[in-house]
């Protein structure tokens, strides 16, 4: 009788600890502080060995919190939940009830530890698991069996007490998150600097944040303390995460090594602007972490859609600043000066002006997916130019690239500075697209501010010339054309008329006779040689003195005749040089 009255009155102290322990629980300001209490005072009022908390999450069972002396079976942790008994979630069971579990991981764990005496009981109410608690001692100990219920009735408090810390840890997320959000926004509202956005998101993830333009240049960065001085290392290792994702073999830096980044792209509409990178070793990806990685992007985004348009309004106001100059149309001297100032541009020094242009050869691409590809490249380019030729003035215009550079940069070298601008083009467009012809014209030096016209005026007639003659080299300075650059100053009418008697014939047939054109301008290069014209051309002798018959029988002349051959070779070059704006005007004759 004395027996039961003792077993009585553990049950009811034990039950009265845990009702005192259950109103304990809601005061503590996070989950892990709630768990740890309740191992500490569970482990101290029960003179248990040790008193652990494992839950469950994503398909696991990890230790959450832990009171008292460690065994190694800890380090076993993480456990797969579908190798572990399930009546681990349903009651309070002793090491006797799971001892005859034999495919429980979760007991053999303790079974190969020898631990005598231990029992669980799970933390859960109607809606929600959690774990369980293990409580255990290291020699053999009595368990009663009414206790059973009085600890299912503590789980049920417990998973209670856990729900609550948890809704209000995630009502703090969302403040902080909310705070976060407003402060971003306060930066992209009043702010211009995209590094504030950067060292918010880090203080808000404590991770190493870096923003990659889309060339894979950095931004801006912001590093955790301990990454200090491993930015290059960052670099490499995003290039490498982005770039050469589909490599076989895996690349880390040693000086990261077990670090894990992740990258999200910047853009918006359809504008690409970059990438965002961070640190994620270790990381929670949960719905906060993501909530907060979308809410930088898209504050990024109207950064940079901001940025974007300043600075398409300010190159709108210098395109139409510079094609006025460029156009001769100037408004007052005063007002010139004050627009290149504040251009930075000193528009009394001398300079060259040239024209870049595109033309795509890929005949797969329709018109309009052409003049995207064009676009594409040309804006390729300007930022490559900008950032290897940043004295260069860039300007769209027709369709084309306007460039004007300093002739001071040059140091005297003008067609060396001019010829490694083009090889540089080349290679940038073909990391683009193989199939696409570039070709640049050089006008001469200017001296006062009404020369940029002409500059751009002889660039033009350069580039005619380089498309029709000079096609393969596909690059040219106006003061090296020699006769050309003195045709240039014939008015475009009287060309017009003279190209028209001249070689109009070969022009007015649609096509047909182009052939006739080419094997004309080449007879006349080669000063009228039968072999070198028909090698070069690469016809038979016979075929070449069938063609060269035909041209003096459409155009009444004589090839043998020197002034006929010079007026012949005045109305190509000629042609050459005003380009189809003279053939259309032929063609209205």
């Amino acid at each position: 009788m004395k027996k039961e009255q003792k077993k009585e009155n553990i049950v009811k102290k034990l039950e009265r600890h845990l009702k005192s322990t259950s109103r304990q629980l809601v005061q503590f300001d996070s989950e892990e502080e709630t768990l740890q209490y309740i191992s500490d005072s569970f482990r101290e009022k029960l003179s248990a060995d040790f008193v652990g908390i494992v839950v469950k999450s994503d398909g696991q069972l990890t230790v959450k919190s832990w009171s008292g002396a460690k065994r190694a079976f800890i380090n076993a942790f993480p456990l797969n939940v579908d190798q572990c008994s399930p009546n681990l979630f349903l009651s309070s069971l002793t090491h006797e009830q799971l001892a005859r579990e034999k495919n429980c991981a979760f007991t053999k764990l303790l079974q190969d530890e020898k631990i005598p005496t231990w029992f669980t009981f799970p933390l859960k109410n109607e809606l929600n698991l959690f774990g369980f608690c293990i409580i255990g001692y290291f020699q053999k100990v009595m368990l009663f069996e009414e206790m059973e219920s009085v600890f299912d009735e503590f789980g049920k408090d417990v998973a209670i007490a856990m729900l609550f810390q948890r809704e209000k840890q995630h009502k703090h997320k969302l403040h902080q998150l909310l705070l976060y959000q407003q402060t971003l926004v306060k930066e992209t509202i009043h702010g211009s600097s995209i590094d504030e956005i950067t060292e918010t998101l880090n203080q808000a993830l404590n991770k190493s944040v870096i923003l990659l333009d889309r060339f894979l240049r950095p931004i801006s960065y912001k590093l955790s303390p301990e990454d200090e001085g491993l930015l290059d290392e960052y670099l490499e290792l995003a290039t490498n995460e982005i770039v050469q994702k589909r490599a076989s073999k895996a690349w880390n830096p040693s000086a990261l090594s077990g670090k894990t980044i992740a990258y999200w792209t910047i853009d918006v509409g359809g504008d690409f602007f970059g990438y965002l990178v961070l640190d994620v070793s270790n990381a929670k990806m949960d719905d906060y972490f993501r909530l907060t990685i979308d809410v930088a992007r898209n504050i990024y985004s109207i950064q940079f859609m901001k940025q974007k348009i300043i600075l398409d309004t300010k190159e709108q106001v210098r395109d139409s600043f510079i094609n006025k100059i460029l156009s001769n149309h100037l408004d007052e001297i005063e007002n010139v000066y004050q627009y290149a100032n504040l251009f930075r541009w000193d528009i009394e020094r001398p300079h060259y002006v040239a024209i870049l242009s595109l033309t795509i050869l890929d005949e797969k691409l329709d018109i309009l997916e052409q003049e995207s590809c064009k676009s594409r490249i040309l804006e390729k380019l300007k930022t490559n130019l900008s950032n290897y030729f940043p004295e260069v003035f860039i300007v769209n215009k027709e369709g084309d690239i306007v460039l004007i550079a300093p002739a001071s940069s040059m140091n005297g070298q003008v067609k060396s500075y001019w010829s490694k601008m083009y090889e540089n083009l080349k290679k940038w467009v073909k990391n683009e697209c193989e199939k696409v012809l570039v070709l640049l014209a050089v006008g001469g030096k200017t001296n006062q501010i009404p020369d940029y016209s002409v500059s751009y005026l002889q660039a033009k007639k350069c580039l005619n010339v380089v498309k029709s003659r000079f096609n393969d080299a596909g690059f040219a300075l106006f003061d090296e054309l020699g006769a050309y650059a003195l045709l240039h100053e014939i008015d475009g009418e009287i060309a017009s008329i003279f190209i028209q008697d001249h070689i109009g014939p070969l022009l007015n047939s649609e096509g047909k006779n182009m052939d006739l054109l080419q094997t004309l301008q080449v007879y006349l290069s080669h000063n009228g040689n039968m072999k070198e014209t028909a090698n070069e051309l690469f016809i038979h002798r016979s075929t070449l003195q069938y063609r060269l018959e035909k041209i003096e029988d459409l155009l009444q002349v004589d090839l043998n005749n020197a002034e006929h051959r010079f007026n012949l070779n005045m109305a190509i070059k000629l042609y050459d040089l005003f380009g189809n704006e003279i053939h259309v005007q032929s063609l209205k004759l």
